[in-house]
């Protein structure tokens, strides 16, 4: 029988395969090793046919950078003023408008927009105190578990917030804070403070741990937002007034007062007289439970300001812009409106604010 063509024995052809395969991968490995080498090798290129373009650039070092980021943070933030004066000390509706913001901690959204809008703001009303008992005690609320604390424990102050200070800290110090105190209690607006406003010692004790509360940390006054509370409070509300602008300005602190924008109900020249600054909330023309509408109509919203000018004096008046919508229901079921709607009894103002704050609520859900 004939042999394979192929067949080799003694392994002939195999051994010199073998050493050529040998020397094969020497020389890839010597070329690879030359490539490396060469591309390593820190060796000038020769110049282009044309000259090249020479640019006055340098690195800048981490400290040039820093600063040059402070400086336009700076001029993010003045970029609307005309002064160096902290903006609780210009006087208002002159020739430098100055810029101040609703903050809400219980909307991540409201973070948000704190943090897009920090360097266009001059000064913030973040909603963080509460008095809705007769005793006055000062509480907040936790986001977590959405119960209510005393901020005031003996010798010791609880903390409100623990995002927007830190915050303010790194990126914008220049901006004033000024917490807000109002009584709703998360559901409503509690009307039964009239207990609280009418008492002397009560209004002491919530004097008292405010003033605790604010000289806590780097705020700058306070904002007064009670609202929804029957006539008979009015006299104890515009003394708390006076009495809380006594204790403010001899700390070298400011008042300001959130009022509702016309209201037969409210002594707007007395609030006046006791606050800094005048916080007309110049929205909800139209509100969920009454017919549909604008949340502030030009015609409705500048009646308001023409009367709030011939009660309060321009130089304390602060307008609050609404930026927010409801959506209506176009056919409401019968019985659907607030029983404070029907109620003859009750007055169109706390109508107002009763559906204004469920509408809020509303919208926040």
């Amino acid at each position: 029988m004939a042999q394979p063509v192929f067949y080799d024995p003694r392994r002939a052809r195999w051994k010199r395969l073998r050493r050529l395969v040998d020397v094969t991968a020497v020389f890839v490995s010597a070329l690879v090793i030359f490539f490396v080498y060469t591309a390593l090798r820190d060796e000038p290129l020769p110049e282009l046919l044309f000259s090249p373009q020479k640019r006055a650039l340098k690195a800048l070092k981490e400290t040039d950078k820093e600063k040059a980021r402070d400086r336009q943070k700076k001029l993010a933030a003045r970029s609307h003023r005309k002064s160096k004066l902290a903006a609780s000390q210009v006087t208002l509706n002159q020739s430098e408008g100055i810029r101040a913001a609703f903050y809400v901690p219980w909307d991540a959204a409201s973070f948000s927009s704190l943090r897009a809008y920090a360097h266009q703001i001059d000064i913030l009303y973040p909603d963080w105190l509460h008095v809705f008992t007769p005793d006055g005690r000062l509480q907040g609320v936790d986001d977590q578990t959405n119960k209510y604390f005393d901020v005031v424990q003996g010798s010791t102050i609880l903390p409100v917030d623990d995002r927007v200070m830190p915050f303010l800290k790194t990126e914008n110090p220049s901006m004033e804070v000024f917490p807000m105190v109002n009584n709703s209690d998360g559901a409503n607006w509690v009307g039964d403070i009239v207990g609280f406003l009418n008492d002397p010692d009560a209004r002491a004790r919530f004097r008292d741990q405010a003033a605790r509360f604010l000289s806590s940390a780097h705020f700058r006054g306070l904002v007064v937002d009670f609202e929804a509370f029957p006539p008979s409070g009015q006299a104890g509300y515009v003394a708390l007034l006076k009495e809380l602008s006594g204790d403010l300005h001899g700390r070298g602190m400011k008042l300001y007062v959130a009022v509702p924008p016309h209201s037969n109900e409210y002594d707007y020249p007395a609030i006046a007289a006791a606050a800094d600054g005048v916080v007309l909330m110049n929205y909800d023309e139209h509100y969920p439970g009454a017919e549909p509408g604008p949340v502030s109509s030009q015609d409705w919203f500048v009646q308001n300001l023409t009367f709030a000018k011939r009660v309060i004096p321009k130089e304390k008046i602060i307008c609050a812009i609404a930026n927010y919508g409801y959506d209506w229901v176009l056919k409401p079921k019968k019985g659907s409106l607030p029983p404070e709607v029907h109620d003859s009894t009750v007055s169109v103002q706390d109508a107002w604010l009763t559906a204004r704050f469920r509408g809020r609520r509303q919208l926040r859900r």
